[in-house]
């Protein structure tokens, strides 16, 4: 099988296509900026923007797009650049550099911001909740819905795979209509993975599922108990649980997808620790809040460093950590933390933001993740 060519290359701008929520083609999700805009003459094989990025990645030559992967990379970590690319090489059995071809296999479409939860990381472009939220606070809430249905952007003859977030898909009435569409042309092969927030799984969405047999689910979950409730408002902690076993009995393929920020950078591992007890030790998938949560809930701002890098190092000692996804990702969150310098303005700024939440939830922050409310204190020593 082929190793991955260079430093620079991924598979994904060859197999896959990302449309967001404000109907920009990414490279991927985690791309740190739109290609271009989407329409119906756009081409994938031979779109010129796209063809240019596929020609300096099998030439070694990086591209702006892919900068949160290289950053990863080069602290010796495994990106998703990495991951991504020995997917998609050993699902296609490709051998040589010459075997690699644009083919549009693998689909990414979020179509709307439909969502029941307001999680604090997130944003109104991903949130329905949080956007009328937003505009109860008179805060900016600027609505996106993508143009184009899946049934109109997806090649049904030769998609392979279909990857579905939201907002919440299982409320999206067009992820519905897509599945019913693929049952009606027999092409149930499809596979699938869903992210869903685990707190909506009815018996109509859970019917249509079943009769995909290659499927699989990441639940987005960031905290234990009330942690979770707090950070995705207003989830319930049973009832999700609950939803959980539901799942298992449709699929065992099932992930988890933490979003580490700094509601949770000092307790995740009261949070793993139950997942692998509950259920089995899943896969764990530990992502960075980048954007969402005002703009100002990076991890790598939490002022208690000895208090956030003594809990991450206690998960060094899990079962988790030989699994090199988890342990990349794991080892990159102690790096930074390790170097980077406080911030104290952004963590007045994030503090504001989190107020005005709690606030409008009715909600106190000192309630359900004391040891952040006396980071407050950070800010007052200062002054």
């Amino acid at each position: 099988m082929l190793k991955i060519p260079n430093d620079s290359f991924c598979m994904l701008p060859f197999v896959h296509l990302h449309i967001d929520e404000q109907n920009d083609i990414k490279l991927c999700c985690n791309a740190s900026s739109p290609v271009k805009k989407y329409s119906k003459e756009f081409n994938f094989d031979t779109d010129p923007d796209l063809v240019d990025v596929r020609n300096k990645m099998l030439a070694g030559e990086k591209v702006k797009y892919c900068n949160r992967c290289y950053d990863i990379d080069q602290l010796n970590a495994k990106s998703f650049r990495y991951f991504h690319s020995v997917e998609w090489i050993t699902n296609l059995k490709i051998k040589e550099v010459s075997d690699i071809n644009a083919d549009l296999i693998f689909y990414d479409i979020r179509n709307d911001n439909t969502c029941n939860l307001g999680c604090r990381m997130c944003g109104p472009g991903f949130s329905s909740q949080l956007e009328k939220e937003f505009i109860k606070l008179k805060w900016l809430a600027p609505t996106f819905r993508q143009k184009y249905k899946l049934n109109e952007i997806i090649n049904l003859e030769k998609i392979k795979k279909l990857y579905v977030a939201g907002g919440e898909p299982t409320l999206m009435p067009e992820f519905k209509e897509f599945l019913e569409y693929a049952i009606k042309e027999n092409r149930t092969d499809i596979e699938l993975r869903i992210i869903t927030n685990g707190t909506n799984i009815n018996k109509e969405f859970a019917g249509l599922l079943k009769k995909f047999p290659n499927k699989e689910f990441t639940i987005s979950i960031d905290g234990y108990n009330q942690v979770n409730r707090y950070i995705r408002w207003p989830s319930n902690w049973i009832s999700l649980v609950e939803n959980i076993k539901r799942l298992y009995e449709i699929t065992n393929r099932i992930s988890f997808n933490i979003t580490v920020s700094m509601w949770n950078i000092s307790n995740l591992s009261q949070l793993i620790s139950f997942l692998n007890t509950e259920f089995n030790r899943p896969i764990i998938f530990l992502n960075e809040a980048i954007k969402g949560g005002g703009g100002h809930s990076s991890p790598f701002n939490f002022p208690n460093k000895k208090l956030a890098l003594d809990d991450l190092s206690l998960m060094k000692t899990y079962s988790n950590y030989n699994v090199d996804i988890f342990q990349n990702k794991l080892d990159y969150f102690i790096s930074i933390i390790e170097k980077t310098e406080i911030d104290l303005i952004e963590l007045a700024k994030f503090f504001a933001y989190n107020d005005a939440l709690d606030n409008s939830r009715n909600v106190k922050l000192i309630d359900y993740i004391p040891e952040l409310e006396a980071c407050r204190s950070y800010i007052t020593k200062q002054i």
